[in-house]
This record gives structure tokens, C-alpha cells and sequence, in this order.
């Protein structure tokens, strides 16, 4: 991360660094030349005015460049480690996806990122300060060493204090952005479930709960402040009578006729650079919070998986294979010990009650969802170890609450990491049975997705339709269409048999299953059956995994989808 961050502003750190040294650099010189310039004038010269008038113009310059470059750089930095983590929350699967709660990734994505990003520009200040500093002890020491040494004795005490400040700065900034990060999360939930408590009228005791946490969120706070604030005090009282014992020491040499008047007041300036010494405080409570952001973000940037170890998919027909396959899910195994090898080609359904881990196994068929232990492989590929971007070509997905991404329907129906004709589009619409109610639409495929108003049946034919828009080997169907009415299924599953490549679908209709040519039957995460539909019929307790043994109540709709064709819509 720390490699990636300094890339991505390289020119932009690279001339911070050097406005910062420059001003460094101006700093140092300038105390010398005030002191040369008064004794030049105490002589009756004004020579040395010009050289005074150089190191503070360069002084000024160095500062305000200093200023403006480490703004962009922290920019800079922002945007390419908000970008970074994007891309790996976006990649990731659905057991990662779940270690983090929504709120916690949007705190991270915005917070830890900004804080995060004045690494860099720290570091080169907290460098260029200690320099001075120790440059402006060694001036003291040169100039005179008693006064150096009276200066040097208060240094033991500044770095017991930062020392603890970084310490317990580190822990309260985590524990800050924890709290902030659980508030953003029940904003969310909120927001998402607004209907739900408009409709409870619970708005109060929500608004009571999504706040709850700003009290831990202020106590955290108020911890960090008072920390800095106990820190500075220490400080204010040690740092007055170290200057006053330094200055008092340096007014005695000049009357002793050891130093100057000039000398007295470059070491004047000399010793507010080395009191830069105590200021490392409150750069090392910076490097505190930089740091527990840093560590939030690794928490989520860091990836298990070794790159070299990541292979390409062989051609292949799209034959599926699981061996072994244990997925446990908020301790409780929702799959184990899958064995099950899908043919290529094959249309299969997978059927079993509600909670019997239908959706999981299509999960892990298709690599959105990790193991915990077996192995998944697509065409003798170990989908562990493939590699991201071309498993996600070749395999295809349709939900049954898809999410439409894009501005118009025409971008939410092609959108894919490929571009994706009119042509494909059309054919997808017609093969989803959605072309009609597009047709319709105001703009047709141009409408807006934030003017478009569907029902669940049609929000379910155009993801369906973004799944057909591209030839997969595998194409899996995680009840795409339990809101789809059944002479609309029959269309949909018609023109699903003429595509090529496997074909996973998840059903609770006894018509997928009997129209498929092969039907995975789950039971307890386990497979209790694996046959032609008219096969397993004769086991028992087959026919209950629908809701019903007959297909079909007196009105023509299944009974096994009723109740989540409704909730779909809800």
C-alpha cells in the first residue's frame, strides 16, 4: 500500500520534498544571518542586508509552495487509495462481503482514506522537522556549549510524553472510527428500510437507535482531545522554563564577553528550530491516527490469496465438478460434504425447502462465494486459485433481486466489464420475454433507470436480460424468476434451452424442475438426490420440497412461489 500510495503522486511528493527542504534549509540559515547582519550593522555596515533579504525571500516562497503541494499530494493520495479499495471491496466474495458491515467499508472508503493519505506529507515533515531541530541543537552547541547543553537537558522528558501520546493516540483513533463506522451502518439500514418504518410508524425509536452510538462516538472523541490536551499542558509548562533557562544561560555569556549580541540572537532563533523537538508530539499523535486509519484499511486491502498462485480457465464445455464442499455461515453449516459433478450443457435445477442451502451452492458453483473446505472446479480449473476477471466471463449470474447499475436501461441490460452491441441487447430483451414493457417505456432503452417503474416480474426479465446478454459456459439463475408469471416462465425457459453452455437454476416450481434435464435435490446442506425430476418423484419427501406435491393449484400459479413472488415485490 505504502509503494502504491508514493506512486500515485510521485511528481507531487517529490517537489513537496523539496519545497519542505528548501524551507528547511532557509530556517537553518536564517538566525545566522539575522545574528551576522546586526553585528555587521552594530559595526556600521549594511552589507550583510542583502543576504538577509535572500534567505527570507526563499523562505517565504519554500513555505507557500510547502503549503500547496502537500494539499495536493494529499489529494492525490486520497483519490488513488479510494479508488484502490473500491476495487477490492467490488472484487470481493460473498464471505468476505459479510466480515464488514456496509457502514464499516463506507467509513473506511471515506475516513480511513483521508487520514491515510497524510502519510506520506507527514513523514517527510516529521524528517524535515527533526533535522532542524537537531540542526538547530548542533547551532546552540557551536555557538556556545553551555547554552547547548542547558537546552539538551529538557529533551529525556518530550519523548516520555510522545512517546505514551502515540501510543494511546494509535488505540483511540481505531476505536473512533469503529464507533463512526457503526453509525454510518444503521444510517444505512434506515435508509433501506424506510417503507418498513414509515409503515410501523416507528420513525422516533429508529432515529433513537441510528443515533445511539454519537454518545460513544463523543466519549471517543473527548478521550483523543483530552489526551492532547494533558500532553500540551506537560508541554506549556515545561518548554517556558527551558527557554527562559537557555536564554538566561546565553544573556551570561554575553556578559561575560564569550558571545555576541549577534551570537544572542541567532541562538534566539536557533532555539525556537530546536524546540521543534517538542513539537514531534504532536506529529507523532498525527502518525497515531495516520496509523490506526493505515491499519483499517489493510484490514480490508489485504488479500489471501498469493498472485502468483492464480492460473488462467483452459477452454473448456462448461463441466462443473464439487468435491467435498463445506460452506458453514454464522457457525452453522448451510453445505456439507456437496460431491456433484454437473455435466456440460446440462440444464439443472436445484430444489429443496427453504433454508436447505439453495442459493449458497449456487454461490459457490460460480465462485462468488469461497469454500470452507472441498474444492470447486470448472473444467479442471480449481475456481480457488482462477483467475478473477476472466472466471467472471465465463461464467454468468441473474438474481432474484437484481440491482440495475447505470444510467439508462439500454447501460443496466449491457452492463458488463465488455462492451455489449444494440444487437446482443435486443436478443437478450426478446429471450427474457422484456422487449414488450421496454418497447413501452417512454424513452424505450433510453429511459432513465431513475424514472423507470417496474414491477418485481419485470425488474426480474431485465437481469435476466443482462445475463443473456453474453455466451457463458455456465449461466446460473438464483430464482431469477420466482416473480415471473408462469406462461411468462415457459417463454423464458424456452428460449433458455436454445442457448448453449451449462445451466444452474435454482427452483421452487415443480415445472423448472421437471422441465430440466437434471435435478439437484438439497436436504440439511447435504444432496439427498441427483437425477431426472421423474426419478426422484419415487424418493420420499421429494415432492414436499416444493410446498406441494401437485405442480400447479386450480388458478395456474405454482403454490411453492406465492409467497415469494410477494415478497419479491415488496
Amino acid at each position: 500500500m505504502l509503494a502504491g500510495l508514493l506512486r500515485s503522486a510521485a511528481g507531487q511528493h517529490t517537489a513537496y520534498l523539496a519545497a519542505a527542504v528548501c524551507a528547511a534549509g532557509s530556517a537553518m540559515l536564517l538566525p545566522a544571518t539575522l545574528g551576522t547582519a546586526v553585528d555587521a550593522a552594530l559595526a556600521g555596515s549594511t552589507a550583510s542586508l542583502v543576504p538577509l533579504c535572500g534567505v527570507l525571500l526563499l523562505g517565504t516562497m519554500a513555505e507557500a509552495a510547502t503549503e500547496l503541494l502537500e494539499a495536493g499530494a494529499t489529494g492525490q493520495g486520497t483519490a488513488w487509495l479510494r479508488h484502490s479499495l473500491l476495487h477490492r471491496i467490488l472484487s470481493f466474495d460473498l464471505r468476505r462481503q459479510h466480515r464488514f458491515a456496509r457502514g464499516d467499508l463506507l467509513s473506511r472508503l471515506l475516513q480511513s482514506t483521508a487520514e491515510t493519505a497524510r502519510l506520506i506529507p507527514a513523514t517527510v515533515a516529521a524528517v524535515v522537522s527533526v533535522v532542524t531541530s537537531l540542526g538547530g541543537i548542533a547551532a546552540l552547541l557551536l555557538i556556545d556549549v553551555w547554552t547547548g547543553l542547558t537546552f539538551l537537558l529538557g529533551v529525556p522528558s518530550i519523548w516520555l510524553i510522545a512517546a505514551g501520546l502515540m501510543r494511546r493516540t494509535t488505540a483511540l483513533a481505531e476505536d473512533y472510527q469503529r464507533t463512526h463506522a457503526e453509525l454510518a451502518d444503521r444510517y444505512l439500514e434506515a435508509v433501506q428500510g424506510i417503507r418498513t418504518i414509515r409503515a410501523c410508524g416507528t420513525t422516533e425509536r429508529e432515529a433513537a437507535r441510528v443515533l445511539r452510538p454519537l454518545v460513544p462516538l463523543r466519549a471517543s472523541g473527548e478521550r483523543l482531545w483530552r489526551m492532547q490536551r494533558d500532553a500540551g499542558w506537560h508541554l506549556s509548562l515545561l518548554a517556558p522554563l527551558l527557554h527562559v533557562c537557555v536564554m538566561a544561560t546565553a544573556g551570561y555569556q554575553v556578559a561575560a564577553g564569550r558571545i555576541s549580541s549577534g551570537e544572542l540572537l541567532a541562538i534566539s532563533g536557533y532555539l525556537t528550530l530546536a524546540f521543534g523537538v517538542f513539537r514531534q508530539v504532536g506529529v507523532l499523535a498525527q502518525f497515531g491516527q495516520v496509523r490506526g486509519s493505515a491499519r483499517r484499511l489493510h484490514a480490508v486491502s489485504a488479500d489471501d490469496r498469493d498472485p502468483a498462485a492464480v492460473v488462467p480457465i483452459p477452454p473448456g464445455d462448461g463441466t462443473l465438478r464439487m468435491r467435498g464442499v463445506r460452506v458453514v455461515i454464522e457457525g452453522r453449516a448451510v453445505l456439507d460434504g456437496v460431491d456433484l459433478t454437473v455435466p456440460a450443457g446440462r440444464e439443472v435445477a436445484i430444489v429443496g425447502a427453504s433454508g436447505m442451502g439453495k442459493s449458497t451452492l449456487a454461490a459457490v458453483a460460480g465462485g462468488l462465494l469461497s469454500p470452507d473446505a472441498g474444492m470447486v472446479e470448472l473444467d479442471g480449473t480449481d475456481l480457488a486459485v482462477a483467475e478473477p476477471a476472466q472466471l467472471r466471463q465465463v461464467v454468468g449470474y441473474a438474481f432474484e433481486r437484481p440491482v440495475l447499475l447505470g444510467r439508462t436501461v439500454r447501460e443496466a441490460v449491457g452492463y458488463a466489464d465488455e462492451e455489449i452491441d444494440d444487437a446482443a441487447i435486443g436478443a437478450a430483451l426478446r429471450d427474457s420475454r422484456a422487449d414488450g414493457f421496454v418497447a413501452r417505456l417512454p424513452q424505450g432503452l433510453d429511459t432513465p433507470l431513475g424514472s423507470l417503474r417496474v414491477s418485481g416480474g419485470e425488474l426480474q426479465r431485465l437481469g435476466l436480460a443482462r445475463a443473456f446478454c453474453r455466451e457463458t459456459r455456465v449461466l446460473i439463475l438464483d430464482d431469477a424468476t420466482s416473480s415471473v408469471d408462469v406462461a411468462t416462465e415457459r417463454q423464458i425457459t424456452r428460449a433458455l434451452a436454445t442457448r448453449s453452455g451449462t445451466k444452474l437454476i435454482v427452483a421452487h416450481r415443480t415445472s423448472t424442475a421437471a422441465r430440466a434435464d437434471l435435478v439437484v435435490w438439497l436436504e440439511d446442506g447435504r444432496v439427498a438426490g441427483f437425477g431426472p425430476h421423474r426419478e426422484l418423484l419415487r424418493k420420499p419427501g421429494y415432492a414436499e420440497a416444493f410446498g406441494s406435491a401437485a405442480p400447479y393449484d386450480d388458478t395456474g400459479h405454482d403454490p411453492a412461489t406465492a409467497t415469494t413472488g410477494r415478497e419479491a415485490r415488496t
